[in-house]
């Protein structure tokens, strides 16, 4: 172990140190961990509304009451590009001496121009007030507004972008002198306001020269075009246990860049709900499971092993922390994990874009896949109930206890192992650079 760290510290370091003395790279490490409150906030009511108790998540549903979870995961998780955006603006300007405040809203603006307007509602033959159960549907019609789907996490791509360029320019801009000069007798906040007008005008010109760009290509907006290259590559992808391991590989490296997940998930959940229900039918029918191989590697690869990446050893690394910046992380970030909501952890470490996770993050699906094909076939293991159904937030260790019984969970503690193995040696490196960088602090403010 201490050979790897070695050989880690030699080679990832240089690189983790250039890329936090990058202006592009250190505004967006802190502009993801700045969202952090958010996304924590968010994972506490998260968890609440989908406790691992059938009965709770039912009574939930039935009283009301999982509309009002779900706009609070609408307002935070589902909004994080727009947080995203508006901060990565904010800090480069900030850290260039420029006015961050309006850096940030016009990088949010920006966002907005390069995004679709319009989406498709069906027209009711009279109002009702429950839809659909009532509702007499008479036709379509485009209204104007933002889809979530944008303002997610499939917009992070197009939001880092967006901040960046924001950021770039408007420092950029307010250094050439495009700015109104206000007399010294203007109060300080209404100079603030009114200076940037001429650069905020030609900022959003290069946004709509984008959009209108895009709209000329089959994809018509940006958006669509980071979903499509992505994801239509996928679909040629087959239902095998190497497929599954594949799509995991490529939905981690792809959050790893800032890419959300759901668009390799949009190729692989009709797959496999299709295969869980030719499992739940074989087993009603007392037949061998013919998609039992595929739902055990899916377990152990997917969100269902500490939240998108296979967080459970990241967290159980940081019980060794040295540096108090991830003490902390793991007293905040580390509980919400046990249930598979890990974007505190994601955000706060963060993960994306840090060279010295891409590998647990790319490796953790080949190897603790790999393990659990292994398994099934050492164990011979044939114990698993499709028909036991539980909330996503259930943890691992105990979905797969009352699925599967000891075996399963034996393939669990072995993918366990796997799994901190892989997180552990770099999550030192990650530990060590803090530690540094919190004693030059120290130092300076001695």
């Amino acid at each position: 172990m201490d050979v790897l760290e070695h050989f880690l510290n030699k080679f990832l370091g240089p690189v983790a140190n250039w890329m936090s003395k990058s202006k592009f790279f250190s505004a967006l490490s802190e502009a993801f961990m700045r969202t952090t409150p958010v996304t924590l906030g968010a994972a506490v009511l998260m968890i609440i509304g989908n406790f691992p108790i059938p009965s709770w998540v039912a009574w939930i549903e039935s009283s009301g009451l999982k509309v009002h979870f779900d706009s609070v995961i609408g307002a935070t998780i589902n909004a994080i590009s727009l947080f995203v955006v508006f901060n990565f603006a904010y800090v480069y300007a900030r850290n260039e001496k420029e006015n961050p405040l309006s850096a940030g809203l016009l990088a949010v603006a920006s966002f907005f121009i390069l995004m679709p307007q319009k989406i498709e509602v069906p027209t009711l033959e009279k109002m009702v007030t429950k839809f659909p159960g009532e509702a007499v549907v008479t036709g379509i019609e485009s209204q104007e507004a933002f889809g979530t789907f944008f303002t997610g996490g499939t917009g992070l791509m197009v939001a880092i972008f967006v901040g960046w360029l924001v950021g770039y320019l408007f420092v950029l801009l307010n250094r050439k002198n495009l700015t109104i000069k206000m007399p010294d007798s203007v109060p300080t906040n209404v100079a603030e306001s009114l200076s940037p007008a001429i650069l905020s005008g030609l900022i959003f010109i290069i946004f709509f020269l984008i959009r209108v760009a895009f709209a000329f290509t089959p994809f018509n907006s940006i958006f669509y075009f980071i979903f499509g290259i992505i994801q239509q590559p996928l679909q040629t992808l087959t239902s095998s246990p190497i497929a599954i391991i594949v799509i995991f590989t490529v939905a981690n490296m792809l959050w790893f860049f800032g890419i959300h997940p759901n668009m390799v998930y949009g190729v692989v959940m009709p797959m496999l709900l299709a295969n869980g229900t030719a499992n739940m039918n074989a087993f009603k029918n007392g037949e061998p499971l013919p998609f039992l191989l595929m739902t055990v590697i899916a377990q152990v690869c997917g969100n269902g092993f500490g939240g998108q990446g296979g967080t459970y050893g990241l967290v159980i690394a940081m019980f060794t922390a040295k540096s108090d910046r991830y003490k902390s992380l793991r007293k905040l970030a580390g509980p919400p994990v046990i249930f598979n909501v890990n974007e505190p952890l994601v955000f706060g470490t963060p993960l994306m874009l840090n060279p010295v996770f891409f590998l647990p993050m790319a490796l953790g699906p080949i190897f603790m896949g790999s393990s659990a094909w292994l398994m099934v076939k050492l164990l011979n293991f044939t114990e698993l109930n499709p028909l036991i159904s539980m909330p996503w937030t259930t943890p691992a260790p105990l979905m797969m206890g009352l699925q599967g019984g000891w075996k399963y969970l034996l393939i669990f503690l072995v993918a366990l192992i796997i799994n901190i193995c892989l997180w552990f040696p770099f999550f030192k490196v990650a530990d060590k650079q803090a530690l540094v960088e919190e004693q030059e602090i120290l130092a300076n403010q001695s």
